[in-house]
């Protein structure tokens, strides 16, 4: 082995160890992170529809979430067979899917926290093998030095740690995601049988990630037409090897590969339904239905129109058209929250304000300096006549897959309603991190000291701040907003609170609060169990609200508020204290009265209920008890806007005396807040 092989060797293996090194990282934050949390708001659904799909071939829960992320996560439970759920009851029958997965957690004799290990472990290789196409990729474009950049900067990244560990589909989309448009720019310059294999499987399994990921169509469009206008020639290596130069034959090339990858993908797709056009197991049976909701968006005509169409042929399953439905319907009226600010339907720049808000000044700064850099290098004579570059510096052509993926997914994700969570821009991470990489490893070969320092200082500076997060990854907020502590006032939802954070709950209240010295108040966002976690409280409003219906009062002790429903989303009372919340907080207040001293006679009592029976006094409670939520919430955001306690920051704590309680909710109102949400 003459010395420049073996020096070549050498880098090769250096790189690869270091890339093991910094993925087995990875694997174990992510999952010591996931050991101190319970499960997320669509965990329980995720394990309880993928087991359901395994066991009994059932299709018709939450389409809209994909099926790729259920399906894998849930493949351990083939050997272990947890205790599948019940098939004779309303969750099963009427597709409630999120109370179904609660029941396959608490109620069906399984162990909770065993159901979420497998599915935990299973999404860990979901992230490890995104952070290896991120490695690879940043390989292909910079070199070795840059995929081991653009890996530390995935394996480190709070975003990446946060969803490595959680069962969701979000890991998912990014792997399908970023494969998807890698291969299919590879594909588009060399046509091989491994090139092809690679990007139609890529873009069945993005297919099956996520009904939403349509992203993909404009992005495959864009790079077709980047390649086109460059006039580069095309090599075919499938049989005989040959260059084709003519863009006509390149044209006619593309449009094949078009159809096979539509033929894969729609095979993919319907093997994944079992080649079934019904979603029920039972199509028979009117009983077992899909999930009716409350309220739904209008379609655009075309798409209604193309999936009557769709239905009515068989040519998509029944299944993956109800996801679609579901998703296109649910968009516009759903509640969002940003900055202090509430809006039904959301904001356009809702997406870029989550970027600022919950990405590294490490990350934006190496974004900035690096693309300069990349610049700078490409044109040298700017830099200094006198002092050529000696390396190689790839053209931004070269770039281009990761230009378009972030700029075209970020769009089509500004062009929706969906403004719940900053995880469903999740993919555009994965270029970053690439193109990041890439460019620490150009500003590392200038060979320049003071180039080096800043570059291992920005890299130092986003390591320091993710081992700062252990293990409340997903509650990260750039200092530049304030930081974790004060998340809470600019996003909730999947942006911040989960609903993961009912273990800490619980350590937290057995160091403050031993032996139940004080009474304890919780209202929680999510899908956990308190009661599997020996938390004794009373239970406030909440959502989803399973709670056991109980009337009592509010007295002083320990107000615990998962940090959405502080700041009143997903709650009656949405957005801030109004004229209207408080005239109707005051007629139920006095009917509550009413009631209560009417308790006391039994003639009072039973004349009372001649005026109205019981059932409506029930109702009157139920809007009294989230009324008065809302407005305790409201005047606390006023009068102490900061909580006592910040648990996981994403869980905040007040400690209240009578005195504040009386003013919160017989006092003033808070704010009369009337502007158009």
């Amino acid at each position: 082995m003459n010395a420049a092989v073996s020096s070549a060797f050498k880098k090769v293996s250096w790189s690869r160890v270091t890339a093991v090194a910094l993925l087995a990282i990875y694997a174990a934050l992510s999952w010591n992170a996931s050991l101190h949390k319970g499960p997320s708001f669509d965990e329980g659904e995720e394990l309880a529809v993928g087991y359901n799909i395994w066991v009994n071939h059932d299709f018709r829960m939450e389409g809209a979430n994909g099926d790729l992320m259920k399906r894998w996560a849930t493949l351990p439970f083939l050997i272990t067979h947890p205790r599948p759920n019940p098939t004779d009851n309303d969750y099963w029958r009427g597709a409630k899917a999120y109370r179904f997965g609660y029941e396959f957690l608490y109620e069906n004799g399984n162990t909770p926290g065993w159901l979420l290990a497998q599915g935990r472990a299973m999404a860990i290789l979901i992230g490890v093998a995104t952070g290896v196409l991120v490695y690879l990729c940043a390989s292909d474009l910079m070199g070795a030095l840059g995929g081991i950049f653009a890996l530390c900067l995935f394996t480190f990244s709070p975003n990446m740690l946060a969803f490595g560990g959680i069962v969701s589909t979000d890991m998912s989309v990014c792997l399908t995601m970023l494969g998807a448009t890698w291969c299919i720019w590879r594909l588009l310059h060399k046509v091989t049988w491994g090139r092809l294999a690679a990007s139609v499987v890529f873009l069945g399994l993005l297919g099956l990630a996520k009904t939403s990921v349509l992203a993909i169509f404009p992005i495959a469009a864009i790079l077709v037409g980047v390649k086109l206008i460059s006039g580069r020639p095309l090599e075919w290596q499938l049989g005989r090897t040959r260059t084709i130069t003519s863009p006509k034959l390149q044209v006619g090339i593309f449009a094949g590969l078009v159809l096979v990858h539509a033929v894969v993908s729609w095979t993919m797709l319907w093997a994944h339904y079992d080649f079934r056009f019904h979603a029920s197991p039972l199509p028979n049976d009117p009983a077992i239905t899909f999930r009716v909701p409350k309220v739904t968006d209008p379609i655009d005509p075309a798409v209604a129109t193309l999936m009557s169409w769709a239905n009515d042929t068989h040519f998509l399953p029944e299944g993956y058209l109800e996801g679609m439905r579901a998703l296109l319907t649910s968009n516009e009226r759903r509640q969002a929250f940003m900055n202090g600010q509430w809006r039904i339907g959301g904001w356009t720049m809702f997406f870029p304000y989550t970027i600022w808000a919950k990405t590294s000044p490490a990350l934006l700064l190496l974004a900035v300096v690096g693309f300069a850099g990349w610049f700078l290098a490409r044109h040298p004579k700017i830099l200094s006549a006198q002092h050529p570059l000696r390396i190689s510096v790839p053209s931004f052509y070269e770039g281009i897959p990761y230009f378009i993926m972030l700029v075209v997914f970020l769009a089509v994700a500004m062009s929706q309603d969906v403004n719940i969570g900053h995880r469903h821009i999740l993919p555009i991470y994965t270029v970053l991190y690439i193109l990041s990489g890439g460019v620490m490893a150009l500003l590392w070969k200038l060979g320049k000291k003071a180039t080096r320092i800043m570059t291992a200082i920005t890299l130092l500076w986003f390591i320091g701040e993710s081992a700062w997060m252990y293990p409340d990854y997903l509650a990260y907020f750039s200092p530049l907003v304030g930081g974790p502590a004060r998340g809470y006032t600019h996003l909730v939802d999947s942006s911040l609170d989960w609903g993961m954070n009912l273990p800490r709950v619980k350590t937290w209240l057995d160091e403050n609060n031993p032996d139940n010295r004080e009474q304890v108040f919780l209202a929680y966002f999510g899908t956990g169990s308190p009661d599997y976690y020996g938390i004794k409280a009373n239970r406030l409003p909440s959502y989803p609200d399973w709670r056991p219906y109980d009337a009592y009062a509010y007295s002083p002790g320990l107000y615990i508020f998962s940090a959405t429903l502080y700041e009143s989303v997903y709650t009656q009372t949405f957005g801030p204290w109004n004229s209207e919340y408080e005239q109707r907080y005051q007629f139920c207040l006095r009917e509550m009265q009413t009631y209560e001293e009417a308790q006391k006679d039994p003639a009072a009592h039973a004349q009372l209920l001649q005026l109205h029976p019981q059932n409506y006094w029930d109702n009157e409670y139920g809007s009294f008890e989230k009324l008065r939520f809302g407005r305790l919430c409201a005047w606390l955001r006023h009068h102490r806007p900061t909580p006592d306690a910040n648990i996981g920051y994403s869980i905040v704590v007040f400690h209240l005396q009578q005195a504040e309680l009386q003013l919160a909710l017989f006092g003033p109102p808070p704010e009369i807040n009337d502007d158009p949400l």
